[in-house]
């Protein structure tokens, strides 16, 4: 066989193969780009949000816990914040359109200083009798805990509880430490300061993760009615990034099922946003030179944090060893 007969049976063989890879690649090149933009632009939106909430307090007050706990969060701002920076991103300019594009969002929720507020899709009925499906806010889930016992304790973001003693018959009010010290409350978990951290820490995160997976599923039962064919479930998230929210007033955002402007696939995405006001100047955590370490933010260290903590104890409890910021 002569070899220009080889060349030519060679790229029968394998030019259709080539061809492929060369499409695949566009795809793939073509899906990254799609993806880096909708993350960009979905957590834009969420950081916006949560500035809305920074500065939705009142004027005389510094942007801080203290602020909240006379002036809760109004989460409508905060939403109406979100959905604007979205459609900016997005290029949407009507109305109809804005609509189509919230249908792939199935839950908003803040995580506010005592309790959890959630935006969904909810069904009812209007004037004329119809069903109707549109967004609504629920009234807020308490961060709550019963013990055995059937005493309560009502969690906030910040050190300050809310606690109904079952023998006493009488609700108190104050931070952890002073109300263990109160010789008339029989709560055996306002004793122990590890353990309450750690049934506080869990209890949040449970009924966030709850919650969350609840009405992102119950998103589906509203699809048809919303003309959208993707199946809701909650994101696989890392179990650190679910504990770094329970210090702060937080955002949880998720997108599901946005499709692509190619192909058959859709994208996913959320976006996990604390306001960080309970901090002056938090402490961050992480793997340094293969050692648990933690610094002042103030450091100004490059290294990346997974933690967040507000004094050097939960730190150290935690496993992390000083750095200091002489140390640069």
């Amino acid at each position: 066989m002569k070899i220009t007969d080889m060349v030519i049976l060679y790229f029968a063989i394998f030019a259709p193969f080539f061809v492929f890879m060369e499409i695949d690649y566009e795809k793939t090149k073509t899906y990254a780009e799609y993806d880096h933009f909708h993350e960009g632009a979905f957590t834009i939106a969420a950081q916006d949000a949560i500035h809305t909430l920074r500065t939705n307090v009142k004027p005389s007050l510094e942007a801080g816990y203290d602020s909240y706990k006379i002036n809760p969060v109004n989460p409508q701002p905060a939403f109406d914040t979100f959905i604007k920076s979205l459609a900016v991103n997005y290029q949407v300019e009507n109305e109809y359109t804005k609509n189509q594009m919230l249908r792939y969002v199935p839950v908003f929720a803040i995580l506010d200083y005592d309790g959890l507020l959630l935006n969904v899709y909810k069904s009812y009925k209007d004037q004329r009798g119809d069903n109707v499906v549109e967004r609504v806010w629920l009234p807020k889930i308490p961060l709550s805990y019963a013990d055995n016992e059937g005493n309560i304790i009502n969690f906030t973001v910040d050190n300050d509880l809310e606690v109904y003693d079952v023998e006493l018959k009488e609700w108190y009010f104050g931070k952890r430490a002073e109300l263990a010290k109160d010789p008339e409350i029989t709560i055996p978990l306002l004793k122990d300061e590890k353990e309450f951290d750690q049934i506080r820490r869990q209890t949040i995160v449970g009924i966030v993760q709850e919650n969350l997976a609840y009405y992102i599923n119950e998103h589906n039962v509203y699809t048809k009615a919303l003309d959208v064919t993707y199946k809701f479930a909650i994101p696989l998230i890392p179990q650190e990034d679910w504990y770094n929210t329970v210090d702060d007033i937080s955002i949880f955002a998720f997108v599901q099922g946005y499709p692509y402007k190619v192909d058959t696939k859709a994208y996913n995405e959320y976006a996990f946003v604390g306001t960080r006001l309970h901090y002056k100047n938090p402490i961050y955590a992480g793997v340094v030179n293969n050692e648990r370490r933690f610094w002042y933010k103030s450091c100004d260290y490059n290294y990346k944090a997974s933690e967040i903590y507000s004094t050097k104890k939960q730190a150290a409890a935690a496993g992390y060893r000083e750095l200091s910021c002489l140390n640069k």
